[in-house]
């Protein structure tokens, strides 16, 4: 008797309902859960997004309060939602008083149990991975509470004084009792319907209790004694509410990316990202409400036609580098035939006398009594999000630290990928580029600078703007471009690092060309055609092709200067340059080329994740002055990747699993780069000679197995202590009292 009165109560059978006919709503509760638990999205930091929110760079009382109140409208457009498409279902609501109230308390066993997920991950990942003292975790608690709490009631009260009950619509001389010939009330446990109940719909979902307001169980009364269309007048009344709160939710995003510089406005991207799921709920409520068995075809046509009118150019932006320009009638040719004519020999031996006049300057502010022959040093940084760009900047700290100050003035070239370029491209600003009198920064300032949070804006961007077409602008030099997660990135990056990279590329060329600082080389990759896009203040037609007089190899780099020399190459923001060679998919928006085709790129990881390949493309091109001058090549790889990686078991795999093995081969690209490019070094050791090459490997392994940093733009406090730590491992102080011996 019992289990049948809890099958029969009304939450027990919202919940059925859900999960039998709303499938898509209920995915994105489960997504939403996974995210929290850091079992989706962990590679990128979702979890930290949901668990840590910041607002004004803060993670206090507001930054939860309004992620509260964002949760607060998910909770809301959820009830609205499902009360569109269930209310019609279960007609003795609109015989209720406030029916809608009743409706979300009974319709709360899933929010319920995401709050309480929620709140427990929270609270375990602010005491273990943030280091926050009980008082803070209480005080964040308390404002995501206080923000859930006011969101809802102010909706509530919305609701609840313009929603209206079947009393609202009595007037006199209405008829509201309707009995028909053969009817009979309809009365809880009753179970042998009319036909005319059964047309009407009134028995589809039987439900004999549900839970008042003071969460007390109450009996369902009959509704057949109502005139059908004066309960449809309920539902159609209570639903235009519902339509009106989806609509503010909507414009509140379209708000938040028209003033997206505005700090004020920026709210934490967990707030931002429930948002974005109220409105993925709240579409597809529509879309299923008025198309109902068609919703399935109606949602995937629009995909179709959203991608269409994209493809013409209707609403669609796509991301630019700033500084270049976009004039269409003004945009290269890009064939093989310019390409080869970008690396003739004319142009190489131009671009290799340039570079040898700065490695005649590097030779001269190295060579001292003792050591005519100074040892070359080649800094090879991997990519991997902060995680990366903290290990590098700790790495060249370190060997700075043991060379007394002279690793910089010794290296010549620096190379590589995604995050690991922006450690390395900081310290050498903060290093080698600062301004008479003024003090260099302490080591232990630029470790916190650059492991500040930049997934933050991103995820903002994506949810508040990009979603949408981008209106805002702003201008570099004489150009004008849209905000985006892109601005936003370079922006934040920018005031990470106190105001580095805030310069044109030829900003650079002269420090560059009088050995001030090492050359930098970033590599972005190609989309169209695979080709690397080199990007340096100095000609580096020299790298587009492997150098071999006998053999005329394919061209498999572009030299971006030299292809965009007529449209502003040099005035290329050097933030943009570090965006596009960490732009991972999804997270940075792909940058497109002013060309014809135009260019499309991404992260230089997809082709040369360690930047070994242009050190050693460097080094072959210069071997004759290197063996000449200098007493050996170092090549420091900074690694935040396993240099061995487990060997996985393939034999108990299905036959669905089978079918994926391949893509998930080719998906294994670093792996793949580091065999190819042990064979180069091992090319090149022979090429330089005897003991004229050392490769050390600084690699980052967590000091706690199995709780290694993530890969993304966000790292706790927790992980900022471990890449740190890291660093004096046994396997690293081994690499560096080798380098001090090599080096010495």
């Amino acid at each position: 008797m019992l289990l049948r009165r809890l099958q029969f109560c009304f939450p027990v059978r919202l919940l059925y309902l859900h999960l039998r006919n709303h499938i898509i709503l209920m995915a994105l509760w489960v997504v939403l859960v996974l995210m929290a638990l850091g079992l989706a999205g962990r590679f990128f930091g979702m979890h930290y997004l949901l668990l840590t929110p910041e607002y004004r760079g803060k993670t206090d009382f507001w930054s939860f309060f309004i992620t509260g109140a964002a949760m607060g409208v998910l909770f809301m457009i959820w009830h609205l939602t499902t009360y569109l498409l269930c209310a019609s279902r279960f007609p003795f609501l609109a015989t209720l008083e406030a029916p809608f109230t009743k409706f979300s308390l009974n319709n709360s066993l899933i929010p319920f149990t995401f709050l309480s997920i929620y709140l427990s991950a929270g609270i375990w990942f602010q005491w273990h991975d943030e280091y926050l003292t009980g008082r803070d975790i209480a005080l964040n608690t308390l404002g995501l509470l206080s923000g859930l709490t006011a969101l809802i009631l102010l909706l509530a009260a919305y609701l609840y004084f313009t929603n209206k009950d079947i009393g609202a619509f009595l007037r006199p001389g209405k008829m509201v009792f309707q009995m028909r010939p053969g009817g009979r009330l309809l009365t809880p446990g009753y179970r042998l319907p009319t036909v005319w109940e059964i047309q009407s719909g009134i028995t589809r979902w039987r439900v004999d209790t549900y839970l008042n307001e003071r969460l007390r169980l109450r009996l369902v009364r009959s509704v057949l004694h109502y005139n059908p269309e004066m309960l449809e007048q309920v539902f159609r009344q209570n639903h235009f509410n519902a339509v009106v709160v989806q609509v503010l939710a909507l414009l509140v995003l379209l708000a938040q990316g028209a003033f997206m510089d505005s700090e004020w406005m920026r709210i934490p991207a967990a707030a931002s990202l429930f948002i974005l799921a109220s409105m993925l709920m709240a579409v597809f409520g529509a879309i299923t409400f008025w198309f109902r068995g068609w919703s399935l075809a109606v949602t995937l046509l629009l995909v179709v036609l959203v991608n269409m009118f994209t493809s013409w150019g209707f609403l669609n932006y796509r991301n630019r580098a700033y500084g270049l320009h976009y004039g269409l009638e003004e945009r290269v040719p890009y064939t093989y035939a310019r390409l080869d004519s970008l690396c003739s020999p004319r142009q190489i031996a131009r671009d290799k006398a340039a570079t040898q006049q700065i490695l005649e300057k590097w030779l001269t502010k190295n060579q001292t009594p003792e050591q005519p022959k100074p040892k070359m040093v080649f800094i090879c940084a991997s990519g991997g999000g902060l995680r990366s760009a903290l290990w590098t900047m700790k790495t060249i700290q370190g060997l700075d630290s043991v060379t007394h100050g002279r690793l910089l003035r010794h290296t010549i070239l620096i190379s590589g990928a995604s995050g690991g370029m922006l450690g390395a491209a900081y310290y050498r600003e903060a290093r080698g580029m600062l301004p008479p009198g003024q003090s260099k920064t302490s080591d232990s300032l630029l470790l916190q600078n650059i492991s500040k949070d930049l997934l933050n804006p991103v995820s903002f961007g994506i949810v508040a703007n990009d979603l949408f077409f981008p209106m805002t602008t702003f201008s570099v030099g004489e150009e004008t471009y849209r905000k985006d997660r892109g601005y936003l990135f370079e922006q934040q990056l920018i005031e990470n690092c106190a105001g580095s990279f805030k310069r044109p590329l030829d900003a650079y060329r002269a420090a560059e060309a009088n050995a001030q600082i090492p050359m930098m080389v970033l590599s972005p990759f190609i989309v169209n055609d695979s080709r690397r896009l080199i990007i340096s203040p100095q000609g580096m037609s020299y790298l587009m092709r492997p150098p071999n007089k006998r053999v005329r190899a394919e061209i498999d780099a572009v030299d971006m200067r030299l292809l965009f020399s007529q449209l502003r190459a040099d005035k290329l923001q050097f933030s943009s340059a570090l965006r596009m060679n960490c732009t991972y998919p999804l997270i940075l928006p792909n940058a497109w080329l002013p060309s014809k085709p135009s260019l499309e790129v991404m992260d230089a990881g997809f082709r040369d994740n360690f930047g070994t390949s242009t050190a050693v493309r460097f080094i072959h091109t210069f071997q004759d002055w290197i063996r000449e001058n200098t007493s050996g090549v170092i090549i420091i790889q900074v690694r935040s990747w396993s240099k061995i990686d487990p060997i996985y078991p393939y034999d108990d795999k299905g036959i669905f699993e089978s079918l994926l093995t391949p893509a998930g081969a080719a998906a294994n690209l670093t792996t793949m780069q580091d065999f190819e490019h042990d064979s180069e070094l091992a090319l090149l050791g022979d090429l330089l000679g005897p003991r004229k090459l050392d490769v050390l490997h600084f690699q980052y392994r967590p000091v706690r197995k199995r709780r290694e940093a993530s890969l993304s733009f966000h790292l706790s406090a927790r992980e900022k202590k471990d890449v740190i730590q890291a660093f004096y491992q046994p396997e690293n102080k081994a690499a560096v009292a080798a380098f001090r011996q090599i080096f010495r």
